[in-house]
């Protein structure tokens, strides 16, 4: 597993997050390189731990804004221009519970899923750059049982197999 090193932008909005009372988690590619899976990326992709409601999103972009950040609303989160860095602020709702905050491992005031989670993550966002992640994260070494649980659970288990299938020509 590689070493966290946030840019002094991502480590204040992330500080921002945390005086707040949410806890941070790192996802997308910038999580994967934990794991020494690596896709360059200019963003930095988190989500906290607490649903987006009118309340939270609000106080939260006027903390951002009162920082100095652009925040823009999403469908899925916040866009934060933090001094030309991009950073996405969503909620995973999907997958966000207590064997995924159990298995998180906490570097440098954020969280990082663990690969299994990863692939759930990957799996139910479907985008093509998400699948070649898929792929890279199915050849580390995995808690199958987890993994088949994390998938069933949501909804998953198919398109993880035919994925598995491609990447092991095995069945999982």
């Amino acid at each position: 597993m590689s070493e966290l090193r946030l840019p002094p932008s991502v480590k204040r909005v992330v500080e921002i997050c945390r005086s707040m009372g949410f806890k941070v988690f790192l996802i997308g590619a910038r999580a994967l390189e934990f794991y020494g899976v690596v896709r360059h990326t200019a963003d930095w992709d988190l989500a906290i731990d607490q649903p987006f409601t009118v309340e939270v999103r609000d106080r939260l972009t006027e903390a951002l804004r009162g920082a100095g950040y652009t925040v823009q609303w999403r469908k899925w989160g916040l866009y934060v221009d933090a001094a030309g860095v991009h950073i996405d602020i969503n909620y995973a709702p999907l997958i966000l519970d207590n064997d995924f905050i159990s298995r998180c491992r906490e570097v440098g005031g954020v969280f990082i899923p663990s690969p299994e989670d990863l692939v759930i993550l990957k799996l139910a966002s479907g985008e093509r750059k998400d699948v070649e992640d898929l792929k890279r994260l199915l050849r580390l070494p995995l808690d199958l049982s987890y993994l088949k649980k994390r998938a069933l659970q949501a909804g998953l288990d198919k398109e993880l197999q035919k994925i598995w299938q491609r990447v092991h020509g095995t069945r999982l």
